[in-house]
Order: structure tokens, then sequence, then C-alpha cells
């Protein structure tokens, strides 16, 4: 009797189990944080965890993960700047050009280049991320990249998931708002005007003598 008595206690709690959603046993945000992305040598200004979401998906991805938790650090509405993953990469389209490498399937590289040679540019940039189930966003507050500039910067997974492991990188999408470009003379232009002001001031010497 007490064996038939154990088998049915058993068999009813794995019923149990079996019964509870898998929306119920959420992946965890772990030990991850704003210092899991660099970039030009410095951490994430913010960070957000959010499980179920993907900023990558949609045609103009998906910024309702880090919409409210990002808000205090500007007022602009997100644009998708560019996304990226194993099938496709990045289509690099725009004034600002990105890079990204996995040295493993959980941490590695990235990169953001300014490719115009005479404007500079300020913004919000939100890296965010997709791995497992959860998506997770990186703000970098007011970055500004001169012409040409390249900033270099580093990514890793430190959630977990289910079963307690950091999962693998899935998709990237990369976001900017609050844009501000500021035209930058070329070094020619720089050069032009030191000699035209350099002849002002010699005539100038010239007529007080």
């Amino acid at each position: 009797m007490k064996m038939l008595i154990r088998q049915l206690v058993a068999g009813l709690a794995a019923t149990l189990a079996a019964l509870v959603p898998a929306s119920a046993v959420h992946a965890a945000v772990a030990d991850a944080s704003a210092a899991d992305a660099t970039l030009d040598g410095r951490p994430a200004d913010a960070f957000v965890f959010k499980s179920g979401w993907n900023p990558h998906a949609g045609r103009h991805g998906n910024t309702s993960g880090f919409d409210t938790a990002f808000a205090p650090y500007g007022s602009g509405a997100w644009t998708l700047l560019d996304k990226y993953d194993h099938r496709a990469g990045f289509l690099n389209l725009g004034q600002l050009q990105f890079t990204f490498s996995e040295s493993t399937t959980t941490a590695g590289l990235w990169s953001v280049t300014n490719t115009s040679a005479t404007t500079a540019i300020t913004l919000d940039l939100a890296f965010a991320i997709h791995a497992g189930s959860p998506g997770a966003a990186w703000l970098f507050d007011d970055a500004t990249l001169l012409p040409g500039q390249t900033f270099d910067g580093s990514w890793q997974v430190r959630w977990t998931n289910r079963a307690g492991d950091p999962p693998d990188f899935s998709t990237l999408a990369l976001f900017g708002r609050d844009t501000v470009l500021t035209p930058v003379p070329e070094p020619g232009v720089w050069g032009m005007l030191g000699v035209g002001l350099g002849v002002l001031f010699l005539r100038r010497r010239e007529e007080e003598d």
C-alpha cells in the first residue's frame, strides 16, 4: 500500500509539473549589467533586460524593451540604424557603419565608424542583443564621433536561460535618437583660413606702421 501511495504521489507531482506553462519558468538577469557592453573603452550608461523580447523583430526593430528605461536620457523617437544576424550581416547603408564579431557564442567585439569626412555626429546609441528568450539593451548616451572616427567596443551575454547557462547570441539591433550633425571643415579649409588670417594680420601691421 505504501509503495502504491508513493507511486501515486510521484505520478501526481510529475503531472502537475507538466501542467506548469513554460512562461512560468523565466530566464534570469543573473550577473548581466551595463559593464557587459563597452564602447571606446567605457561601459554603457544604462542597461535593461527583458524576458521574451526580441529587439531584432520587425522591419524597424522593436524598442519596447528599453523605451521606458532609457527615457530619462533623451526625448526623441528611436530609429533603427542597422541589424545583424548570422545569415544577413549588416546592411551598412547609413553614415554610421558597424562591425560585429564573436570570440565565443556569448562574447565578442563590435565597432562603429562615422564614414563622413566633413560631419561629426552625436546621438544616443542603443546596442540591443537577443539571446535565448530574453533581449537586453545597452545605452551609450550622447556618443560623439568626429569625421572618420571609429569607436571599438566589446559585448558579453551574462544573463542565464532556464538551465542556468548564458544563452548563445542570436541577433543584434542598433538604434539611435536625438541625432545632431555638426559640419567640420576639412583640414585644407582650416589651412586656407589660417593663411587668410595671416595676410589680414600683416596688412594691418603695415597700415599701423
